[in-house]
């Protein structure tokens, strides 16, 4: 069965790779006029001048033999260091060109499949894995196979939403099965995801269990069609994440991470964040945070069950000073007591939905 990582969507080279780029060299007084300080890290922007590209670094121009290999646009972080020579900014890479390069590395040119269009077309539906991995759901199962190793692997892959930590998102992402093939392909050794755990399971359960194996082959697609649409963000310059984050003391959290197409000129773009969830004691709660350049936070809740939107309320002003914490403001906090609003993609055009917001 042919999977997202080994189909090649798109002609479009990976990013370039940081090793071996020469550093930039800054004088003296540039160096003053920049403002630049030992072990910093500065941003700089490809742009086209004229014909020629140059590292555009607080409205300053710069010469680097390198801008040539990049497009305009890209952004390019560097760490300022000093030497006997002078100053010099050296190329670093950023988290963010490692995640694009996951998905940009694993594309062998094997061309388009049935499979490949079964995911790009998989009708919008209900989330599967959203289901499966509920405790009640998940835990239950895995008891019943009675395979000890299926159960150490659950533990890997499960935190606990009363001790939620950075770490943990973190791992979630990591462990989402985004990056699976390419964690292979760099290290040699897989690192265990959900995609694996999935097929591990569907290894192990009995022929006779129709539904339940229906059930896994639906999650797994489920997975690599995320997988596809990571990829096609990457082809239009923007960034689109969806996984989930499992919970042994709870139900699982959906996450989508999204940012628009960066071309440079329009400044930072705003990253959005959106969580999904369902408590027994909250209802079904839908979020949306929109993390804009000025590390500035605006938040919108939806909540289904009277009475939540009153506890959070309540619990705004703890939110304030946690996030203050991290150095971010939040400058717009708003509650709906409602469900989140379903918008059809198709209803979504010019003409098609009237903007009535004040």
């Amino acid at each position: 069965m042919l999977g997202p990582e080994q189909l090649n969507i798109s002609s479009r080279p990976p990013p370039v790779p940081m090793e071996g780029i020469a550093s930039v060299r800054v004088s003296e007084q540039a160096a003053k006029a920049l403002g630049l300080k030992d072990n910093q890290v500065v941003r700089g922007v490809i742009e086209d001048r004229g014909g020629i590209l140059k590292l555009v670094l607080n409205n300053r121009d710069l010469d680097w033999d390198a801008s040539k290999r990049f497009k305009p646009g890209e952004r390019i972080d560097f760490r300022v260091e000093s030497s006997i020579y002078g100053r010099s900014l050296k190329p670093i890479l950023t988290p963010e060109v490692k995640v694009v390069s996951a998905f940009s590395a694993v594309l062998p040119a094997l061309g388009s499949s049935p499979r490949l269009f079964s995911l790009l077309y998989r009708p919008v539906q209900a989330s599967i894995m959203n289901h499966f991995f509920r405790p009640q759901t998940l835990m239950p199962f895995i008891n019943q196979l009675g395979a000890a190793d299926a159960k150490t692997a659950a533990g890997h892959l499960l935190g606990s939403m009363q001790r939620i930590t950075p770490d943990i998102v973190r791992n979630g992402l990591l462990n989402s099965g985004l990056f699976g093939e390419f964690l292979l392909m760099q290290q040699g050794a897989a690192r265990l995801d959900m995609k694996q755990f999935l097929r591990k399971l569907l290894k192990i359960t009995s022929p006779n269990q129709a539904r339940t194996i229906s059930e896994l082959i639906q999650a797994i697609d489920e997975i690599e069609s995320h997988q596809i649409e990571g990829l096609q963000a990457q082809q239009s310059r923007e960034v689109s994440y969806h996984f989930l984050l499992p919970f042994f003391d709870a139900n699982p959290v959906a996450v989508h991470i999204e940012r628009e197409a960066n071309y440079g000129e329009e400044g930072e773009m705003d990253w959005v964040i959106n969580l999904h969830t369902e408590t027994n004691s909250l209802g079904e709660l839908w979020l949306k945070t929109t993390l804009k350049a000025s590390e500035v936070i605006e938040m919108i809740l939806w909540a289904d069950q009277p009475g939540t939107v009153d506890i959070a309320r309540s619990a705004s002003p703890n939110l304030v000073d946690q996030l203050k914490g991290y150095g971010l403001e939040l400058s717009k906090l708003t509650l709906l007591d409602a469900r989140r609003p379903i918008i059809d993609p198709k209803l979504s055009g010019p003409g098609q939905v009237v903007d009535v917001r004040t």
